[in-house]
């Protein structure tokens, strides 16, 4: 996705960009500040086809990046233009955590113009310093304008940062394989929200608004059988991302009616048409998803499942006939779940006895006092910074591991050997999935 941007359109970038650090400026304006003739300057930003164009000096360019490497004026202490543009990468997950909550929360559409008083769409002025940011480092880096406009900057997210903003803030932070947006959902992943997580003005988390109500409704209940009804219900879900309609009461069975109309009426939705193949939805026989074409055959609609299992087709329904989870529960409870779910049946399978969401989501897994922590960010920098950050319910346990899926550990090259050098916590355990499930089974931990 890399492209070099001609001198008329850097020469225009930069001028966008300095205004947003220094006010509106006038192209002789910018030309004195680059310390040339205005005259001069104009033959610089003419079409390269133009006669009247001239090749722009080495040190022209120099002293415009210069200017664009300056702090600005009165700048406030938590202004994003920080020296190096240290905060980059944070600033953009913190636009697209914000921008997340306008669509996902709010239910507002997106929009592309200024936030105006009393009128909740729009830009504010965090996103527009936040877009900024982002235009600058790809003036800085040769490359095309991607925060120009919000659609395309968040269409952008979708992929991995390493193959659109090659700026050395993405590899020095071992980030080059992380996607800001889950490319199907249109939801932050983790990686976002980790990366945001200590910017400003933001502050809870999406997955906690999201099932704000949930929580709510569970609140009511004594706390033993609060957790108990939270386990119950995720562990049901994450089983079933798709149900026959004819099959809800599986998910109810055994729960008061008021957590069962939450599940019917908050979790699920009708499944698209579009998603039919010979007027039928396959599901995957691995995680009970529906599956999708792809470009040698159908794939599991669960990223987390098509990494780790070869696809396979179960049963077929008609799109009518089922329900599916909404995008957040999938991206917050379903994808996690998968991994989580398989390591919990497979210690099950070994007479082991695990808790699956100790004390709502405490750890993922518990046995004895061991609490694991599934996570599977594509950066295991970012991982190593979060536990960095604290422990969350690990701290809870004597012995504290982090678990990353097999499939993720030998596609990132050194993914352990990279986590482990992140993490300056000595009483963290960090392993795969198989070295979890082994160490588990040989040391008799948790046995019936």
């Amino acid at each position: 996705m890399h492209q070099e941007l001609s001198q008329k359109d850097w020469l225009t970038l930069a001028k966008r960009n300095l205004s947003a650090l220094r006010g509106e400026l006038t192209w002789d304006e910018f030309a004195h500040l680059s310390g040339v003739e205005p005259r001069t300057f104009k033959t610089y930003r003419m079409p390269d086809d133009s006669s009247n164009s001239r090749k722009m000096p080495g040190w022209v360019r120099e002293a415009i990046e210069a200017l664009l490497n300056e702090a600005p004026e009165n700048k406030d202490s938590g202004d994003v233009y920080e020296e190096q543009y240290a905060v980059l990468i944070p600033a953009l997950a913190a636009l697209v955590i914000r921008q997340a909550h306008v669509s996902l929360i709010d239910g507002r559409m997106i929009a592309g113009t200024n936030q105006q008083p009393n009128i909740p769409v729009g830009l504010t002025h965090e996103d527009r310093r936040a877009m900024s940011l982002v235009s600058v480092a790809c003036l800085k880096n040769g490359l095309l304008d991607y925060g120009s406009e919000i659609h395309r900057l968040l269409g952008m997210c979708t992929h991995p940062l390493g193959t659109w903003l090659t700026v050395p803030e993405v590899e020095k932070n071992g980030m080059a394989r992380t996607s800001l947006i889950h490319p199907d959902d249109g939801v932050p992943t983790v990686e976002a929200e980790e990366l945001a997580a200590d910017f400003p003005g933001i502050t809870t988390q999406l997955e906690n608004q999201l099932f704000h109500s949930f929580l709510e409704k569970l609140s009511v209940f004594p706390e033993k059988k609060a957790y108990l009804y939270y386990t119950r219900v995720r562990e049901n879900i994450v089983r079933y991302p798709m149900i026959h309609t004819d099959n809800m009461q599986t998910l109810t069975k055994n729960l008061p009616s008021v957590i069962g109309v939450t599940i019917q009426q908050s979790f699920y939705e009708p499944v698209p048409d579009g998603w039919q193949i010979d007027g039928k939805v396959p599901l995957c026989a691995h995680c009970g998803n529906a599956m999708k074409p792809g470009k040698a055959g159908l794939l599991c609609r669960t990223a987390a499942c098509r990494s780790s299992l070869d696809a396979s087709v179960g049963t077929s329904h008609p799109a009518m006939e089922l329900l599916r989870v909404n995008r957040g529960v999938k991206q917050y409870w379903v994808e996690p779940g998968f991994d989580e779910i398989r390591l919990y049946d497979d210690l099950q399978a070994a007479g082991i006895e695990a808790e699956l969401y100790p004390k709502r989501d405490l750890v993922d897994v518990a046995v004895d006092d061991v609490g694991i922590d599934l996570k599977a960010y594509s950066s295991p920098e970012t991982l190593g910074r979060k536990f960095n950050r604290g422990l969350g319910g690990l701290a809870h346990y004597r012995r504290k591991w982090v678990v990353v899926p097999d499939a993720l550990a030998k596609q990132v090259p050194a993914y352990m050997d990279r986590l482990k050098n992140t993490i300056t916590n000595n009483n963290l355990v960090c392993l795969t999935r198989s070295e979890a499930l082994s160490i588990l089974t040989s040391e008799n931990i948790g046995k019936n």
